[in-house]
């Protein structure tokens, strides 16, 4: 997918989230609409019958996404719509799990300095892939799942697919060379690297800057 479609899907996936939040400042026909026109106005010079083909493809490819943002917003509750979802139990997490076909998931606890930083970037994530299911649950509330899946350091975020871990992440580890902080744009660059998600964020106006909250722990061990 080209940065053109992308810009695309993103300002149509925030004219929805703007509806829901009520900040109706886009509607939602208007952008469909200009989202085809703006994409062919980028081919119109090309004439050609592959060039026609190709625009056709990204027409399509446009539209299915389209498509998936619709049906997302259709099935899902508007107060988890673009949020991390907090889950209070492991059996909410598993029937999560195995209804969807990729779900993150980030066993945390609130008073780790790490933890709220990795919540934070996930919020983001989660507002900027609307397709995307994210969910989050304090350790101490998934003792099976804590013991299964050998969790001993804080964050843990755990990659299902089709209800088989496909990845997980560590602490910060695989997000960068720096042990205590990592940007959104570096865990965005995992998640397309794990085809986790299909697009990179275009327009970064609604992702807060996010810094390291102080913390007496130099590692979030837990026990």
């Amino acid at each position: 997918m080209d940065s053109k479609q992308s810009a695309l899907i993103e300002r149509f996936q925030d004219s929805k989230l703007n509806q829901i939040r009520g900040n109706n400042d886009d509607n939602d026909d208007d952008v469909h609409s200009e989202s085809e026109d703006d994409l062919l106005a980028t081919l119109d010079d090309d004439d050609d019958d592959v060039m026609a083909k190709y625009r056709e493809s990204r027409i399509q490819q446009l539209s299915k996404e389209f498509s998936k943002i619709n049906d997302t917003v259709k099935s899902t509750n508007e107060s988890e719509l673009g949020n991390v979802i907090l889950m209070e139990s492991e059996k909410q997490v598993m029937d999560y799990v195995t209804s969807n076909e990729i779900v993150l998931v980030h066993f945390f606890q609130p008073n780790f300095a790490k933890c709220k930083l990795m919540n934070s970037q996930l919020d983001q994530l989660a507002e900027k892939h609307l397709e995307l299911n994210v969910v989050k649950i304090k350790a101490e509330n998934a003792p099976f799942l804590v013991v299964k899946l050998e969790i001993r350091v804080l964050p843990v975020v755990v990659i299902y697919r089709d209800a088989k871990v496909i990845s997980r992440i560590v602490g910060f580890a695989d997000l960068g060379s720096n042990p205590d902080s990592f940007t959104y744009e570096q865990l965005e660059n995992y998640m397309a690297w794990k085809n986790v998600i299909s697009r990179k964020t275009i327009s970064y106006k609604h992702i807060r800057s996010n810094k390291k909250e102080e913390s007496d722990d130099d590692f979030d061990y837990f026990e």
